[in-house]
């Protein structure tokens, strides 16, 4: 059987919305993916070369199905993932262009298209706890869907991440290094592959997206999202067609595209079975998932300050929310100048724009929800705005629910579990310094220094400019290849 070797071809395109950077990829090694597990069911396994690295139950083949997954194992495992993401991310640290640097990593991949951009992710399951917090258990990803019905057909980001390095192997010390060197163009950043939905698996930059919870700054990958999806639009005649290739945030025009492109973009719609199936099977029945190592609890506390997948998916939906419409929806409306606001569903509405609010304006949310909880006409929206408004530490929500539990208004009696929790713990959270917690974390150990590595296909360039030291181990070991004898230093 001949050798696989991967062709990586890198283009930049400009469409109507932005310049992409398109990846095409022929002959990959598709070491990185996602298998069907069993034909008569709805179960499907990302894997790295032979490892499980999470597996997915249901909603795979459901384009308005969230997914429920489980994480297993670890994208670094073997030699060669490890060395590729590692080189990858190191050079796009140090400035490289991704043209060039995520050139290991897409050798690793399926066959097809790939488009690749920097953005802004947030390091959570989506639901205001840590990413890498919930690791091992099973749990449904919201809006992981492929069609989000808040965000209806427009392109959107991932910015949810799902963690692909054990808990077992944190090490707190390497949270500094990470502060340090976990950066792009000064910025704290990851690699990730984007997963479906909101939805991406960081492949790099864990502990970088640990930084960026304890200091308050923002965390980026660079994400990389397969184009495998047809893009179909009415013509002037108002009849569908295929028209490009799209992702969760991009959208391809065909005549963009070069023959090639366009044929690795149709064989990237194929299925294939990975050649190391099997072992990944067997694995999967056999892997525990018990032992892990707890992160630590602040890690959560810092990730409350970033948005839940329902705020995400309401802020990339929405265009606007104007004072105007807010009071419509206020008076129990859901139309403004004839226009629908948000949507005909009036409870749609009023979660949604709680939702958009939170996102844009933590003080206009208290503002609206409040409003909205002291209208009786609106009360089957109540336990939902309630739940939204626990979830801010505020003067006036904790106010309004004292004079919830007080009052004994039989209208919030479906609230006043809630109204009593928030009074509970209101006055025990503390505020957790994040200079604290990151001045307390040990120092990383320093690494030993790497060895020279001496291939034996050298090249004319390699040749011309290795050290003295590399020489030398280069003599000593052609010299015992053939058995001569000692060598000496000049």
């Amino acid at each position: 059987m001949s050798e696989r070797i991967p062709e990586v071809n890198c283009e930049h395109i400009n469409t109507e919305e932005s310049q992409l950077i398109i990846f095409s990829v022929k002959n990959g090694l598709s070491k990185i993916g996602i298998c069907r597990i069993s034909s008569d069911s709805d179960k499907y396994c990302m894997f790295a070369h032979d490892e499980p690295v999470m597996l997915i139950s249901g909603g795979m083949n459901d384009d308005n199905a969230d997914k429920v997954i489980s994480e297993y194992g670890s994208a670094l495992n073997g030699s060669i993932m490890k060395e590729a993401i590692d080189s990858a991310y190191d050079k796009l640290a140090n400035g490289e262009m991704p043209d060039y640097a995520l050139v290991p990593i897409m050798r690793l991949l399926q066959d097809g298209l790939y488009a690749v951009s920097f953005v802004e992710t947030y390091p959570t399951t989506g639901e205001n706890m840590f990413f890498w917090s919930g690791y091992g258990v099973s749990k449904q990803l919201r809006h992981s869907s492929r069609n989000i019905s808040v965000i209806g057909d427009k392109p959107y980001s991932a910015p949810f991440l799902i963690p692909t390095k054990r808990p077992s192997a944190y090490e707190s010390s390497q949270i500094k290094l990470a502060a340090k060197i976990g950066r792009r163009g000064g910025s704290l950043f990851g690699i990730s592959l984007h997963f479906s939905g909101l939805y991406s698996v960081l492949l790099k930059g864990h502990y970088a997206a640990c930084a960026a919870a304890i200091e308050k700054e923002p965390f980026y990958t660079v994400q990389i999202q397969p184009i495998r999806e047809i893009w179909k639009a009415p013509d002037e005649n108002g009849e569908v067609k295929a028209v490009g290739f799209s992702s969760a945030s991009f959208r391809i025009p065909f005549e963009l595209l070069s023959k090639e492109q366009l044929k690795a973009g149709l064989i990237a719609r194929r299925y294939v079975m990975p050649d190391t199936y099997d072992s990944i099977r067997q694995k999967l029945d056999v892997v525990s998932k018990s032992g892990q190592r707890r992160l630590p609890k602040q890690l959560d506390i810092f990730s409350e300050r970033y948005p839940d997948a329902d705020m995400s998916a309401c802020a990339q939906g929405v265009s606007e929310l104007t004072k105007p419409m807010l009071d419509a929806l206020l008076a129990g409306q859901t139309e403004l100048d004839g226009k629908v606001i948000i949507s005909p569903n009036y409870y749609n509405s009023i979660t949604t724009a709680c939702s958009y609010l939170r996102y844009h304006s933590v003080n206009d949310f208290v503002d609206f929800a409040l409003n909205v909880m002291r209208n009786p006409e609106l009360s089957a929206t109540y336990s939902y705005v309630s739940s939204c408004l626990a979830k801010v530490r505020d003067e006036r929500v904790r106010q309004f629910f004292e004079e919830v539990i007080s009052g004994g208004d039989a209208g919030y009696s479906k609230i006043t579990g809630t109204a009593k929790s928030y009074i509970d713990s209101y006055d025990k959270y503390a505020e957790i310094s994040s200079d604290d917690f990151m001045n307390a974390l040990p120092e990383p150990k320093e690494k030993q220094a790497r060895k020279d590595f001496i291939p034996l296909n050298q090249t004319k360039d390699y040749a011309d400019n290795i050290t003295a030291d590399a020489a030398k181990m280069m003599a000593a070991h052609l010299a015992a290849m053939v058995g001569g004898g000692s060598t000496t230093s000049s």
